[in-house]
């Protein structure tokens, strides 16, 4: 936050989870002079004198590109454009509220995305967080579609209280020209603008202010924020569209992180499925039955209402239950007939290889992991294994994890004896539900084969 003090502004840090910095320094507060330079989040910020307010006025600065003139906003030099004037005051009078109102809407935006990581989240906190800051009565995330390029909406907000149709049209003559000329613009009145009058006669009847910023996620545009109303006294000005140009390079930044998190995990996932794979090459009998365990826990784990966290952790974590395996001899593996009791040690020793494997690749997103793996065998009676847990002690993620490994195991072929039809096994699961099985559980995967919809949000993990 920056303040008008009797002796100039002060920057403070509220706890921003990127930090507060002044000229490459983190600070916690701290007075500010002509020529430092601010970053609070991917905003930076410029001190300067403001001779257009007062001789010896200070104003905060983009050091971004940014300049509104009539509806573009074109490319000057850096800290061409003044985005909040914050000249110095009077002992006594009351501080510029533009200052104050401008950085706490960034802080505010920046807060709400810097930690989701996931792009579709990310895109609805982005545009929640917009409608909240600027007064707008339709939003928009367009995003460019990978295969034809066009621009296609990803989520739709309307304000509250408005009566804005999300159905209808936006300015696409406006979208494609911020877009393509890579400017964030600001049309006041669509309907007077000539430029646009042509391109956009489906939208002149429900469109009168518009406000457009380009997306740039790594050095490309992929889409851009778009905003517009339709009553007369609320058109847009250039403050709007210079809070919109910062909350879309924050978005932006944001959404590229959010790309490169999705493409490491779906890499990571990939090699274990990999590793899964050349671990159940050992058994033909079992091959291909932890990627199906994968797919049936995270749809029970949908089922009973769990949020896409824990149904992501319990699909990765059912890739890998069964991964301590590839210390158990094959001899053991595909034996006919019943095991000795030392044999039987061996397969219950899998769990707890199982999770010293996870704890050795040196992710604490994995390493999370390692509860559900080591517990999917225990039984709500106790009679399970490794560690004889019962009832509550047993993760919810491994609860779920058992009931799906149970059922996929009974239903697999097998060198003792030949597989159980749905039916069976499923009565075999409720026969065992509460005494065995979470009955949850049970009753979320006998749903899933009657297609019945998912209930409401239980506890988590």
């Amino acid at each position: 936050m920056v303040e008008e003090q009797a002796d100039g502004l002060v920057v403070t840090d509220l706890n921003a989870s990127n930090g507060t910095f002044v000229n490459g320094q983190r600070i916690k507060r701290q007075p500010l002079r002509q020529g430092d330079e601010v970053e609070i989040g991917a905003v930076k910020l410029a001190v300067e004198e403001a001779p257009q307010r007062r001789p010896h006025g200070l104003s905060c600065l983009f050091t971004d590109r940014g300049l509104a003139e009539e509806h573009v906003v074109r490319r000057p030099r850096a800290a061409e454009t003044t985005l909040f004037a914050a000249g110095r005051q009077e002992p006594g009078a009351p501080p510029e509220p533009r200052v104050q109102r401008h950085l706490a809407a960034l802080y505010k935006v920046n807060s709400a995305i810097d930690p989701e990581v996931r792009p579709a989240r990310l895109m609805a906190v982005v545009m929640d967080a917009v409608l909240e800051v600027i007064r707008a009565e339709r939003g928009f995330f367009l995003l460019s579609d990978e295969e034809t390029g066009e621009l296609r909406p990803r989520v739709v907000r309307v304000a509250p209280g408005s009566s804005a149709d999300p159905q209808l049209p936006v300015s696409r003559a406006v979208v494609r020209q911020c877009v393509e000329r890579r400017l964030a613009i600001l049309c006041r009145d669509l309907m007077a603008d000539e430029r646009y009058r042509e391109g956009d006669r489906l939208a002149m009847d429900h469109i009168r202010s518009v406000l457009c910023a380009p997306l740039d996620a790594g050095g490309r545009v992929v889409g851009a924020l778009y905003l517009d109303t339709a009553s007369e006294g609320a058109a847009f000005d250039e403050q709007d569209l210079e809070l919109l140009g910062a909350i879309a390079r924050q978005a932006g930044l944001a959404l590229h992180r959010a790309e490169l998190i999705e493409d490491l995990e779906r890499l990571s996932v990939g090699a274990i499925e990999m590793l899964v794979a050349t671990v159940e090459a050992k058994d033909i009998y079992t091959y291909g039955h932890s990627a199906r365990v994968s797919k049936l826990a995270r749809r029970v784990a949908e089922r009973m209402g769990l949020d896409e966290r824990q149904q992501e952790k319990i699909k990765i974590a059912a890739l890998l239950h069964d991964i301590g395996k590839i210390g158990i001899p094959e001899a053991i593996l595909g034996k006919p007939g019943d095991l000795t009791e030392d044999e039987l040690a061996y397969v219950h020793s899998h769990p707890g290889i199982g999770e010293s494997i996870i704890r050795q690749m040196g992710s604490k997103r994995v390493a999370d992991l390692c509860p559900l793996v080591r517990s999917h065998h225990e039984r709500l009676d106790g009679s399970g294994y490794p560690d004889g847990l019962a009832a509550g002690a047993i993760p919810l993620g491994a609860r779920i994890l058992a009931v799906a490994d149970a059922y996929d195991a009974m239903t697999s072929n097998r060198p003792y004896r030949a597989p159980f039809t749905s039916d069976a096994a499923i009565a075999e699961l409720r026969s065992h539900a509460g005494i065995e099985y979470d009955l949850r559980a049970v009753e979320a995967l006998v749903a899933l084969r009657g297609g019945q919809r998912p209930p409401t949000a239980v506890e988590g993990i």
